[in-house]
């Protein structure tokens, strides 16, 4: 083969790999809490508003309760930000009814696991929990692409009764149509590059945004492993069929099926020897679930 051939070969496999979507919470685990923390500090400085001097990624995604008993959650990007805040990130592919439940649930977990029995209550930092959804929330219709949500007074409502409670909540679609009118927002170009990191706007960002370039390039790469590939598309599978469970509305036999789809998920990545903690992630299932799962169809 000569050196013309072998070029072409190696664009030829290049071209074969499709690129992840950044709006699958898997994907968006892998491109923002093990890469890069420079592009997390970017985007998390977007959706703020405020500067990032310094990141502390938190890898254990778990919010924990205090008994063995309490639920626990699986969380997507968790981060102290400049050593006095307290910060996690969601990324929904699609709303659902306990969307608002859950955010409540990890913003309480985080912001009451910072102290222990007899610390002072001082010690609590500002807790931020921040959702970007890659849809349309019907109650939200009026409002624009990102709310912020405080606890403030019934009657005089520019009265907020502490800083340390904050909900951020940025709708992709609505995002998108905000971008034509303000191309400078950080926050607007970031949600571009959700929706569509392959597409003529993006590479138009990139040449000002160089966080969001190096985003794309480290994305390119991970799309280019085989094994990141299957992890995403079982996840996708698994998202999707829930959400087509919650689309017909059909309440009774909803969890026994999302439990089965899940399964037969845990199966096919246990058939290919995907380690358990990043099967952990994809299904939310327990590591005890999984290793059942596994021992009962002698996996």
């Amino acid at each position: 083969m000569n050196d013309k051939e072998e070029k072409r070969s190696l664009e030829s496999n290049k071209k074969q790999y499709k690129i992840l979507s950044p709006v699958n919470d898997i994907v968006f685990q892998m491109l923002f809490s093990k890469v890069n923390p420079e592009i997390t500090k970017d985007l998390i400085s977007s959706l703020i508003d405020e500067k990032i001097d310094n990141i502390e990624l938190d890898l254990d995604k778990r919010v924990l309760g205090d008994d063995i008993d309490d639920k626990i959650g699986i969380v997507d990007l968790r981060a102290r930000l400049n050593e006095n805040i307290e910060c996690e990130i969601e990324m929904q592919m699609y709303y659902s009814s306990n969307f608002i439940p859950r955010l409540l649930f990890y913003w309480a977990r985080l912001y009451s696991n910072q102290i222990k029995v007899k610390q002072d209550y001082k010690i609590l930092k500002r807790t931020i929990v921040i959702a970007i959804v890659n849809d349309r929330i019907r109650y939200l219709n009026e409002l624009k692409a990102h709310t912020v949500w405080k606890i403030t007074e019934e009657k005089v409502r520019t009265k907020i009764l502490t800083d340390k409670f904050e909900i951020h909540i940025i709708e992709i679609p609505k995002a998108i149509k905000e971008y034509p009118k303000n191309k400078k927002s950080k926050l607007l170009q970031w949600m571009m590059f959700f929706n569509s990191p392959e597409g003529m706007e993006v590479k138009e960002i990139m040449e000002e945004n160089k966080e969001i370039k190096k985003a794309k390039d480290t994305l390119r790469e991970l799309s280019e492993d085989e094994q990141n590939q299957r992890i995403a598309e079982a996840r996708l599978i698994e998202m999707m069929d829930r959400q087509d469970m919650y689309d017909t509305g059909y309440e009774e036999g909803q969890k026994s099926g999302q439990e089965e789809t899940k399964k037969e998920v845990v199966k096919e990545l246990l058939k290919i020897k995907m380690d358990i903690e990043q099967i952990i992630q994809i299904t939310k299932l327990t590591k005890e679930e999984i290793e059942r799962i596994k021992k009962e169809n002698n996996l």
